[in-house]
């Protein structure tokens, strides 16, 4: 399997026909279209020069607008109707409905009653929350002033004696206390509540003293209080705080009202799905050149798509068209996009690749290697046959469970990565570590990780070996394919006569034999690896550094030991954790150690299953991607249909 074979398409039609094309074409969900709009684009196309840029429809505004008011009202029940929670919802899938279903539906969907009557309901909480935090300030304001024990009203009575309410320092409190005690003759000071560094106070004093009053207030920063209340503050507070239960019951039946639309969703739903629709296929038309009469329309497909594509045209606007299909040419090769194809197994893999960088047109899709290694290293480092069962069982009901193509590529990457870890796990003979010894249980084992590491140790670097070779065979391959086979000799036939070389001495096998190959690959490097640069001193320069470069690829073959320190962590934990459960005396044992049992082998499988998914993959993106892998394609998005919250088949 490979990366799928394009091909360029140029279709012109009537302007008039263009709705129905991009409707039909957005059925299709095969082809993406290339903006013809890009100043480059025009430049460089002849032919389009004396075009002019195609504008969406003005009727697109409206259909904004209504996605605008489906947006709010889908949003706004969210707040109110209980979410799907747990693993069913994790499972299940979006409903399914046909394009034709859809527009059926739409003749006689209400969505604007139901978004009218939530737009108002949803004025009455506005205008509900901002009364209650109004009453909500004023309380908290008044319960500074809840000692005073009379109406405001009655300070504004008063003929012959002047008052002060306010605030001032705490620091001051005593000193001015002493002070108004000795100074003023006829008056009245009284502290209300004091909070933080402040003293709420109230004074009065005979009008003839009301000035002396002032200025030793004044003195220690008294600051007058604004109160335009009338009652009691007690009274008032009582006042509000019954307001704001009234205010919270009326929310309460309008929440319950709101909650009555769940049956409206849906409506909803399929509504935003078609005004979605109708938007994408209106801001196509940002792409697309234009005479007064007729549209042009470019774009990629797949080769194997053109027949299709051809008779989704014809049925829609019968011969008026003109459709060109063109091969790849070299200038374009960086902008094809990319659509990987590969069989059931591989394909689990490719969201791997993807989340790396997909390879450019020109490259190979390094996905079917890639899922055989990878599968390999996931299983060799959690290497538990119970944790692998585990992962088989939920993979396996997610994906009998779930319909979604690529949410199923999804689980069937954990599935076959809990089959690599089975059959690890009885190659290393651990069943949730060593659990089936607490029953007097031996498994059988190939290779037993407490004994053999050296064994394990050796098997790593042995994968190493190997995956590094297949990436330089890899890189052979692309070069000789380009007619660059003086290429293949210099960058990877000199790599492997100098790390076969080295393998056979260091291991000791095949006597003189490795010594040759090793002095032959580094002559080989020394002479080639600096072959591009212009001057001899460069070529001696990058030849040596072609030379060191052998440190490089020891050291990435080194770092393949990391199978073994996974493999072996998973398992000594899993011991560990046998062990504690098992310490526990009887009757308590029998009461928590299934409960702990459960709880610390989930966490561990979590853990490791996590760093070896991490680790399996930094092996394939550094050691392996590095030795070929250019990587920067850009993923095909084909112009579809929209499926935010529904499942629109064809």
């Amino acid at each position: 399997m490979a990366i799928v074979k394009m091909n360029k398409f140029t279709l012109l039609t009537f302007e008039s026909q263009k709705e129905k094309l991009l409707e039909a074409l957005q059925n299709f969900e095969g082809v993406e279209f290339i903006n013809l709009q890009e100043e480059q684009s025009t430049e460089k196309i002849e032919e389009f020069k004396d075009l002019v840029k195609d504008e969406v429809d003005l009727k697109c505004a409206k259909y904004e607008e209504n996605l605008s008011k489906l947006k709010f009202a889908l949003n706004f029940l969210q707040r109110y109707i209980p979410q799907k929670s747990g693993v069913k919802a994790f499972l299940e899938d979006k409903k399914q409905l046909s394009y034709r279903g859809l527009n059926s539906i739409m003749e006689k969907n209400s969505w604007e009653n139901t978004y009218s009557d939530l737009k108002e309901r949803e004025v009455k909480l506005n205008t509900l929350s901002n009364e209650r935090t109004k009453y909500e300030t004023e309380i908290k304001s008044l319960e500074l002033w809840r000692n005073f024990d009379a109406p405001f009203k009655y300070l504004k009575e008063f003929k012959k004696t002047s008052y002060f309410i306010g605030t001032l320092a705490k620091q001051y409190e005593q000193e001015l206390v002493s002070k108004f005690k000795d100074e003023i003759q006829y008056g009245h000071f009284e502290i209300l509540n004091s909070q933080n560094q402040d003293i709420y106070i109230f004074a009065m004093v005979h009008e003839s003293e009301k000035q002396k009053a002032e200025e030793l207030l004044k003195n220690y920063g008294f600051s007058y209080a604004t109160l335009n209340y009338e009652e009691e503050p007690r009274v008032l507070i009582e006042n509000y705080s019954a307001k704001i239960k009234e205010i919270n019951k009326e929310e309460e039946i309008i929440v319950g009202e709101i909650k009555q639309f769940i049956s409206n969703v849906e409506e909803l739903q399929l509504a935003y799905e078609y005004y979605n629709n109708l938007i994408i296929r209106n801001y196509a038309s940002n792409n697309f050149l234009r005479t007064n009469k007729i549209v042009t329309i470019c774009g990629w497909i797949a080769l194997e798509n053109n027949k299709e594509l051809e008779d989704a045209v014809i049925k829609t606007i019968g011969q008026d068209y003109y459709l060109n299909f063109s091969e790849v040419s070299e200038e374009e090769v960086e902008k094809v996009p990319i659509k990987l194809k590969n069989g059931g197994f591989s394909s689990a893999f490719e969201s791997l690749v993807e989340m790396y960088s997909l390879p450019l047109y020109s490259e190979v899709d390094p996905t079917p290697i890639l899922s055989v290694f990878y599968f390999i290293f996931f299983g060799m480092m959690l290497s538990d046959a119970g944790y692998g069962l585990i992962m088989v069982i939920a993979s396996a009901y997610a994906i009998k469970k779930v319909k979604d193509p690529e949410r199923r590529k999804t689980f069937k990457l954990f599935l076959f990565a809990g089959i690599s870890t089975m059959i690890w796990g009885t190659i290393y003979g651990g069943w949730f570590g060593d659990l089936l010894n607490y029953f007097g249980i031996k498994p059988p084992m190939l290779i037993d990780p407490t004994r053999d590491i050296s064994q394990i140790f050796i098997l790593s670097l042995a994968f190493g070996v190997i995956h590094v070779f297949v990436g330089l065979g890899i890189k052979a391959y692309i070069l000789i394919r380009a007619g660059k086979l003086k290429d293949a000799i210099y960058d990877v036939l000199t790599w492997y006569l100098t790390l076969i070389g080295a393998i056979l001495m260091l291991v000791g096998i095949g006597g003189s034999l490795g010594k040759w190959l090793l002095i032959v690959g580094l002559v080989g490097l020394l002479l080639t690896q600096g072959r591009t640069a212009p001057s001899l001193g460069g070529k001696i320069g990058g030849g040596l550094y072609g030379v060191y470069g052998i440190t490089g690829y020891l050291g990435d073959i080194v770092s393949y030991s990391r199978l073994l320190a996974l493999g072996l962590a998973t398992g000594f934990i899993a011991n560990a954790l046998n062990l504690i459960v098992s310490l526990f005396p009887v009757p308590i044992k029998y009461i928590l150690s299934p409960i702990l049992f459960v709880g610390l082998h989930l966490f561990n499988l979590v853990i490791n299953a996590l760093g070896s998914y991490v680790h399996a993959a930094r092996l394939q993106y550094l050691e392996f991607f590095g030795k070929f892998y250019e990587g920067g394609g850009k993923k095909f998005t084909p112009f579809k249909l929209s499926e935010e919250y529904i499942k629109i088949t064809k």
